[in-house]
């Protein structure tokens, strides 16, 4: 994606656009041959209107220093139009939500004359209903005769929306094909060099005379939760399904001292004193690994190493509050082998590593604070294959090794493939607790 959008230059081949060799040699020598990007990460002014954004750093003037609102203000309407979307182009940004700062990103290349957009994780942020909204204007933009390029590693979406698939592992080129002569299944094996059924490991029983590690009684907030009551034992990993807004997230923030209860108690194997505070979850062996990363995950400006210290710098200070620095490497040296994060330094800023190992880094910021519970909140989004089935073999590991587990997915297979048992969430109650059935077991 990056060499297509002039990011990074090749080291040896060739990019041809129309049979032609094409010099891309720059992000603007990109959209001189009408190539566009639209990113994970929506690159967008909050506080402009709509139309400032489409026309940032192309705006239209009359004369040397006038904006002419007035002319950008109509061509936005055109190029919404052309896409079949109303929104008004005065409004800010800031007000709109994902699925319509994903419209306003599109609408840009398209106002630039775009002939082919690279779409990377276009949906990864997007509820059910948005990303339809969308799967339905990249199929307008088709058939207008613009190419899409769509990257994603929700292979039901691609199946869904796409013509031809090609798949890439470890930076070399396995094959295209047809959709119609192919198979999700086919496709995953190719990905990750093994079958789907071997991603998922077999996971031992849970034994019933294992501690109580956290349970809760009667729990509720203001937000929605209504009598709440599970248990997760050591070695257990309990698996929560629902829609979005069923408050599973409202859950995960009173356990971790981000939302306060109305109502019911929580128990923890070390006493019944509910977290105040994140810090306070944190002493209580609580860690939680959220949903949206590059927000509430990590630092991403900073290294690997700083991100992976940056909850426990508290037990790596020495005399007048000094870092051990040296303690401080060792630490991510020791997270970086474990969990397989691929880097050629601990310094690397993680702004600059994948999906799949910005994730690893998550993870290793947690479990460096030792934790005793570990929630994990959608710890796959946006990663790709080969990563998932390292976190669903690192769920394993952590279990067998005594640690609890809360664990729920976008993906309801993760959740049967990864779980011991799932608690059904619906409107703030649990309506029902299921078995995660596996095609094998063993003791």
């Amino acid at each position: 994606m990056k060499v297509l959008a002039g990011i990074y230059q090749p080291d040896s081949g060739k990019v041809l656009i129309e049979g032609q060799d094409a010099q891309i040699t720059s992000p603007l020598a990109a959209r001189r041959y009408g190539v566009s990007i639209v990113n994970q990460e929506l690159a967008l002014f909050p506080q402009l209107s709509i139309a400032a954004n489409i026309f940032v750093n192309r705006e239209e003037t009359r004369g040397r220093w006038v904006l002419d609102k007035r002319s950008m203000r109509r061509e936005t309407e055109a190029v919404l139009e052309q896409m079949g979307v109303w929104l008004d182009p005065g409004r800010k940004v800031s007000t709109l939500p994902v699925g319509e700062k994903q419209i306003v990103e599109i609408a840009r290349t398209i106002q630039q004359n775009s002939q082919i957009i690279i779409m990377d994780e276009p949906n990864s942020a997007l509820n059910a209903n948005e990303s339809e909204r969308l799967f339905e204007l990249l199929r307008r933009l088709r058939d207008q005769g613009i190419t899409i390029i769509y990257v994603s590693h929700r292979l039901e979406e691609v199946f869904s929306i796409s013509d031809r698939i090609s798949v890439i592992r470890d930076g070399q080129y396995q094959g295209t094909w047809k959709i119609p002569e192919t198979t999700i299944p086919e496709i995953i094996s190719v990905m990750i060099g093994r079958s789907l059924e071997e991603a998922f490991p077999e996971r031992s029983e849970t034994f019933d005379d294992a501690p109580v590690m956290l349970s809760t009684e009667g729990l509720a907030t203001a937000h929605g939760l209504e009598g709440i009551d599970f248990s997760v034992r050591a070695g257990e990993i309990v698996g929560f399904a629902g829609l979005e807004g069923s408050g599973i997230d409202e859950i995960f923030d009173v356990l971790f001292g981000l939302e306060t209860p109305t109502g019911g108690t929580i128990h923890y194997h070390s006493g019944t004193d509910r977290p105040k505070t994140p810090f306070d979850a944190i002493r209580k062996g609580l860690g939680m690994v959220p949903a949206n990363r590059r927000d509430e995950g990590l630092m991403l400006p900073w290294s690997i190493r700083r991100n992976t210290s940056l909850a426990v710098l508290d037990r790596l200070l020495l005399a007048l509050g000094v870092i051990d620095r040296t303690g401080e490497r060792e630490l991510a040296d020791d997270y970086v082998r474990r969990l397989n994060v691929a880097t050629d330094s601990i310094d690397k800023r993680v702004v600059n590593l994948s999906g799949g190992n910005q994730q690893k880094v998550v993870l290793a910021k947690w479990l460096a604070t030792g934790p005793t519970v570990l929630i994990l909140n959608d710890p796959t989004r946006g990663v790709d294959v080969g990563a998932k089935a390292e976190i669903y073999q690192l769920c394993d590991e952590l279990a067998r090794g005594g640690l609890a587990l809360l664990f729920t997915s976008s993906e309801v297979e993760e959740i049967v493939g990864v779980c011991d048992r799932i608690l059904v969430l619906y409107r703030g109650r649990v309506i029902k607790e299921l078995p995660a059935v596996k095609p094998t077991r063993r003791r």
